[in-house]
């Protein structure tokens, strides 16, 4: 599903260069949970954009599910992203101005150039799934975290992607929360058979993910388990 073959980024600010990930190599297989660790600033982040094709390596070569990716124009990757990619971040970024349904169903609306009966039984049918259908009809402003988050991966799974990249899915969850959500992570693994990569540092939701890597010192080593 991913394989990163002697991928390198770097970044230039202010007339410096800084080396981020330096000819990384990995493979993640599909239907697998993969947790990639490391020190802030180490490249987790980076690593996630290359593959949800947000970014292009410098060198190197990214394939996601069969798709070469990193020499593909931005509107072919864009495509790529919308068809094949789901992405849940540490804050959920819903629309305020949609309510629960059309938040988890925005992919769907954006293919579908508008927001139809369909897609509203679809989207209740994947808030369900996530025991939160009863919020259907409410507003992001009156979800808690955790709730505003179970969007976030209705929205993220949508479309049935390939792939669903996670960045800190937990970081601004409380206890019962982040509980919670990595109980639905894990049981969407099992029955759906997604692909998921999650940069963490939750001890928790790393120990879920039976492949684990660390960046550290611009490269990717996987962690004994």
């Amino acid at each position: 599903m991913i394989n990163f073959m002697e991928v390198t980024k770097r970044y230039c600010r202010q007339e410096k260069t800084r080396l981020v990930l330096d000819r990384v190599t990995f493979n993640v297989p599909s239907g697998e949970m993969a947790a990639v660790t490391g020190p802030s600033g180490s490249g987790k982040s980076t690593l996630l954009n290359l593959a949800g094709a947000l970014d292009l390596p410098d060198s190197g070569i990214v394939t996601i599910a069969g798709t070469e990716i990193s020499s593909s124009p931005e509107d072919e990757r864009t495509a790529f992203r919308n068809s094949r990619l789901g992405f849940v971040f540490q804050h959920h970024f819903l629309i305020p101005e949609l309510s629960v349904w059309e938040n988890a169903a925005y992919s769907g609306a954006i293919k579908n150039k508008g927001f139809d009966s369909a897609l509203r039984q679809k989207a209740v049918e994947i808030l369900a799934t996530l025991e939160i259908d009863e919020l259907a009809d409410e507003f992001p402003q009156k979800l808690s975290g955790g709730e505003a988050q179970r969007v976030a991966v209705a929205r993220a799974i949508f479309n049935a992607p390939d792939l669903v990249i996670m960045d800190e899915p937990t970081g601004s969850l409380d206890s019962i929360n982040k509980k919670n959500l990595i109980r639905l992570i894990s049981g969407l693994n099992r029955a759906s058979g997604i692909t998921f990569l999650i940069a963490t540092h939750d001890a928790a939701v790393r120990d879920i993910c039976p492949m684990k890597f660390e960046l550290r010192d611009c490269g990717c080593a996987r962690m004994a388990i």
